[in-house]
């Protein structure tokens, strides 16, 4: 409503189009991408807090330490990658509480891997329009596929460059105690604050910068107002002969997982729009799933290639967010070569899950 009145008063102001727009899509709807983050942000941290004041996440770190030593990793290891599963921007940042280098470094790069909320509506928007029912199989295989590409990295990470060092897990057990509702307030008050101000700034940002690419031409003319190419689209089409292989080689494919790097579930609004739905006219959902089964859509697709691309966006880049922690926990080399080593696997399981199909 706030978002809505601030718009109907730029327009009021200003009779530029592309300032309206500026507000409406870029500004407004950067800080609704924030905001939305923010319950599953809530939640996570709620229930990890629960779980660090009752005393039992020592005993849980202690419990895998074993388990996740023969990985490379540390059993403090598992509330990062836990975390992972509701946002892998927040669980990143939890990875400097280890005091080991490589093991931070190791599960730090494993977080992205886990499926974050944000790319279920990916996987429950593209799966629904072609396996229905059995869909609930297809989601749980791709949470498991990145659980098993994680393990299996960090077992590779720590037979070449980042082997753990030898060191004795030295771990004080709390008591065990009732949850103090002070205590949890405080916790998710810290953590909700690191993120608006480390994270939420870097999606904020990227959503005006996907907005001017989507907006604008190479001419820097306003696409909405002159019925051009915007630069979004160039460059999708520029790019999209790579994925040919994978089975989605159109430009409002290829687009749309630019558009992800804001957040992941920006790639289910982005085929909406390259498609051209109307959000006013029904269900987005089914309006999306009823496009991409049509041939003459921007962004179209098989089962076969809807699965591939499910695969694809299960791996291939963490969202800028994620980047922009990963870059300053662990550092600019490591994320280049964490980032590097997501676009080949992702690569290669969808061109395997396509033929295969």
């Amino acid at each position: 409503v706030i978002g809505a009145n601030l718009v109907n008063f730029i327009a009021g102001v200003c009779d530029i189009p592309w300032v309206i727009g500026l507000f409406e899509n870029g500004i407004v709807a950067g800080l609704g991408s924030i905001l939305s983050f923010l319950p599953q942000v809530v939640l996570l941290f709620f229930f990890l807090s629960i779980l660090e004041d009752s005393g039992y996440l020592a005993r849980l770190a202690f419990s895998f330490e074993d388990i996740f030593k023969k990985l490379g990793l540390s059993g403090k290891s598992v509330y990062t990658l836990l975390m992972g599963f509701g946002c892998s921007a927040t669980a990143a940042l939890t990875a400097r509480n280890m005091e080991d280098k490589n093991s931070k470094i190791k599960t730090a790069m494993l977080t992205p891997y886990m499926s974050c909320s944000a790319k279920l509506p990916i996987y429950a928007v593209l799966g629904g329009a072609f396996f229905g029912a059995s869909n609930i199989f297809i989601v749980f295989s791709l949470y498991l596929l990145g659980v098993v590409v994680a393990i299996i990295l960090s077992m590779i990470l720590e037979k070449s460059a980042l082997k753990s060092k030898n060191q004795s897990f030295i771990l004080e057990f709390p008591p065990y105690r009732i949850p103090s509702f002070k205590r949890v307030l405080n916790i998710i008050g810290d953590n909700l604050k690191q993120f608006i101000i480390r994270i939420g700034s870097v999606i904020f940002a990227m959503n005006i910068i996907v907005w001017l690419l989507g907006s604008f031409s190479f001419s820097f003319t306003y696409v909405p107002d002159t019925g051009g190419v915007s630069m979004l689209e160039s460059i999708g089409k520029f790019l999209a002969p790579i994925f040919i292989p994978l089975g989605f080689g159109n430009w409002g494919a290829t687009s749309a997982l630019i558009a992800g790097l804001v957040a992941k579930e920006v790639i289910v609004s982005s085929i909406a729009i390259f498609n051209g739905i109307d959000v006013n006219a029904g269900s987005m959902t089914e309006q999306v799933q009823s496009s991409i089964l049509n041939p003459n859509s921007a962004v179209y697709f098989t089962p076969a290639s809807a699965l591939s691309y499910m695969v694809f966006c299960l791996i291939y880049m963490p969202c800028i967010a994620t980047m922009s922690v990963l870059n300053k926990e662990i550092g600019t080399k490591w994320t280049v070569i964490s980032i590097i080593i997501e676009l080949v696997i992702a690569y290669l399981l969808s061109l395997v899950v396509y033929k295969l199909y």
